[in-house]
């Protein structure tokens, strides 16, 4: 196991891989990048499914170039996304990456399940006046 301190996060490794193809691509093209990273990551396991062409091509030999598997680079993109809290655990080591995703996950449906119970209850109680 890596020394803790040698180990950089998943925040300084994105913002190396950011630099790296910043250099390479367009901001147009890098305001897109989760979706080109995104579809590289499902590509990199089931290579017989897809076809690479342009852009992706570019961005996916740059990606083993250097050493960085696309499907790690497309998570660390998604854990970006999390809330600040959520992040701050991630970073302190207190939440696994999956659990941090599953906590977003429940924060960010935990609204439409409130919403639902209280629709579900005002046409209770129309009914019930009827």
């Amino acid at each position: 196991m890596k020394n803790p301190d040698v180990q950089k996060s998943f925040i300084e490794k994105l913002a190396t891989v950011r630099t790296l193809l910043a250099s390479r691509l367009s901001p147009e093209e890098m305001r897109h990048l989760s979706e080109i990273i995104g579809k590289l990551a499902h590509y990199h396991y089931h290579r017989k499914d897809a076809m690479l062409l342009g852009i992706e091509k570019d961005v996916y030999a740059v990606l083993l170039e250097h050493g960085y598997n696309p499907f790690t680079v497309y998570r660390w993109l998604l854990l970006e996304r999390l809330p600040e809290d959520v992040r701050f655990q991630l970073c302190q080591r207190r939440l696994s990456q999956k659990n941090a995703v599953s906590e977003a996950f429940q924060r960010r449906h935990e609204g439409f399940n409130e919403l639902s119970q209280s629709v579900r209850e005002y046409g209770l109680s129309l009914v019930a006046r009827m």
